[in-house]
């Protein structure tokens, strides 16, 4: 059937070894996260062992001298270095990676790939954070968020949230800071975000460019 012949290709056909540069959240949600999920629906040792091998690679992402992983990595030689059009990586792709990282580890018994992940949380909610609320981006290098940037829940923002929420749940509701920061980004949002429109009252969410000027711009929130 499909799912074997997907299988098959995967066992004897897929292989990372390649030079080339990837995104680390777009491989990680899609690919790595495909085969943590493969494997948790066939219990078929050969997505474990491929999403070792891809994990593996990935972690190169994660040699910055912060701790910030770079946005790009390249998967032969496990180099990891920042995206060609800027020198920041955007703040959403490298906190919307550590449900497939924490998943591995509990998958292989190896604490390597969750705290890789977690550290990069930690790392970020230990910067300022006025009305906990980010920046969309963060230097790798220095681990810090630049300035002007803009706060939002649109693109290159909204799944720092969203991650904050489904990493409580998927501990089991047991790792409580999760839910207090994503209850304090809540509020946050309260304060500096929402606003509501004249004379018609409707609420609407904005976003804050550079940082600090709110803007009434409706945003689709990609939650």
């Amino acid at each position: 059937d499909d799912f074997n012949v997907a299988r098959d290709w995967v066992a004897n056909e897929l292989n990372f070894d390649q030079s080339v540069d990837v995104n680390l959240f777009e491989v990680t949600i899609r690919v790595l996260g495909g085969l943590v999920s493969s494997y948790h629906l066939s219990g078929d040792d050969v997505f474990k062992r491929k999403a070792v091998d891809l994990a593996d690679r990935l972690l190169g992402a994660f040699t910055s001298s912060s701790g910030i992983p770079y946005s790009d990595v390249n998967l032969r030689t496990r180099v990891g270095h920042a995206p060609r059009w800027s020198s920041d990586s955007s703040v959403s792709e490298v906190t919307t990676i550590q449900l497939e990282f924490r998943e591995l580890s509990r998958m292989t018994g190896d604490p390597k790939y969750q705290k890789a992940a977690d550290n990069v949380v930690e790392l970020i909610q230990a910067l300022p954070r006025p009305f906990d609320l980010v920046p969309i981006f963060v230097n790798a290098n220095s681990g810090k968020f630049r300035s002007s940037a803009t706060i939002t829940l649109g693109a290159r923002g909204d799944s720092y949230y969203e991650y904050l929420l489904k990493q409580w749940i998927q501990s089991g509701k047991k790792e409580t800071k999760f839910k207090n920061w994503f209850v304090a980004t809540v509020q946050g949002m309260k304060k500096k975000l929402i606003q509501t429109s004249k004379p018609d009252n409707l609420l609407f969410i904005g976003e804050l460019l550079q940082g600090r000027n709110f803007s009434p711009k409706m945003v689709e929130i990609q939650m």
